[in-house]
């Protein structure tokens, strides 16, 4: 039988090795549920982020379209407006250049001016001065000139030149 000299120490049951395995395993453990836990959270978070932007998208996207149908709106009034200014300019043109053909002779009573041709009503002093001054470039511009004169008490004559068709409209119809 053999004695020992120290006193017996108690084994314990975990030997300090297995100990720290069974710690750093729960670390391990805590660290993954943990991350994990982190995940799920954020995916939860980002799919809510996704309805939110699809609901922004869509918001986004009428918006747009109200935009294009607004802008395609305008440009129709500006292009609407643009006709409009160019006829005014044509217009306001046309009858300069008609007051322009006009003699210091001659007086004109009424001028009636449209699309199709041009009406004047007016008084000369002979039908002499309304051929050479008046009509030759009435002729020149329009295709159709007819001219009725009525006498007047004090010798001078009231007209009406009914003028059709511009040599433009003319060459149009040709091609």
């Amino acid at each position: 039988m053999s004695y020992s000299f120290i006193k017996p120490k108690r084994k314990p049951k975990i030997d300090s090795e297995s100990r720290m395995i069974m710690l750093f395993g729960a670390v391990t453990a805590l660290l993954i549920f943990g991350f994990t836990a982190y995940i799920l959270l954020k995916r939860s978070s980002m799919q809510t982020e996704i309805v939110s932007m699809r609901t922004k998208t869509e918001s986004f996207h009428l918006e747009s379209m109200e935009f294009k149908k607004e802008i395609a709106r305008i440009e129709r009034l500006a292009r609407k407006y643009d006709t409009i200014s160019t006829n005014n300019t044509l217009m306001k043109e046309s009858i300069q250049n008609l007051f322009d053909l006009v003699p210091d002779q001659i007086t004109l009573t009424k001028a009636i001016l449209d699309r199709n041709g041009l009406v004047l009503y007016g008084v000369t002093p002979s039908k002499d001065v309304y051929n050479y001054l008046l009509l030759a470039p009435l002729k020149s511009v329009f295709q159709r000139n007819v001219t009725t004169f009525y006498p007047l008490e004090n010798g001078w004559w009231r007209f009406v030149s009914v003028n059709e068709g511009s040599i433009e409209a003319g060459s149009e119809v040709e091609e």
